[in-house]
């Protein structure tokens, strides 16, 4: 028995699956996929919020205090959408000595209360 003789009785010998039948495979019922609906809570405390909440009692707020208290990482950007309200914010900008002994610029938000908002 040679190669040649192998294959041939490997290939009339294997078994050969019958087709499935249509009637028994499981039909899954179509299911519309949910809408997920976003709800906005207007109770929640958000990060616009706090520090919202914070310039408003405390007056001014800074990067780090807002990072530390709220982790709020893009205070800008929370500034930016509030003075879009309205808000009267004003920029202060500050120069100190990093930890490095070097010089670092950073920004603090103060709050004008001209009893607008």
């Amino acid at each position: 028995m040679g190669f040649t003789s192998d294959v041939i009785r490997t290939f009339f010998t294997r078994k050969i699956q019958k087709p499935i039948k249509q009637e028994s495979i499981i039909q899954q019922p179509e299911v519309e996929p949910k809408t997920i609906k976003k709800v906005y809570n207007k109770n929640k405390n958000t990060k616009y919020k706090q520090v919202l909440k914070h310039l408003i009692e405390k007056g001014t707020i800074d990067s780090w205090t807002a990072i530390n208290l709220y982790g709020a990482t893009r205070l800008s950007d929370i500034i930016f959408r509030l003075r879009n309200r309205g808000y009267d914010i004003v920029s202060i900008h500050n120069t100190a000595y990093d930890r490095n002994k070097e010089l670092c610029n950073y920004t603090t938000y103060k709050y004008n209360n001209n009893g607008t908002n």
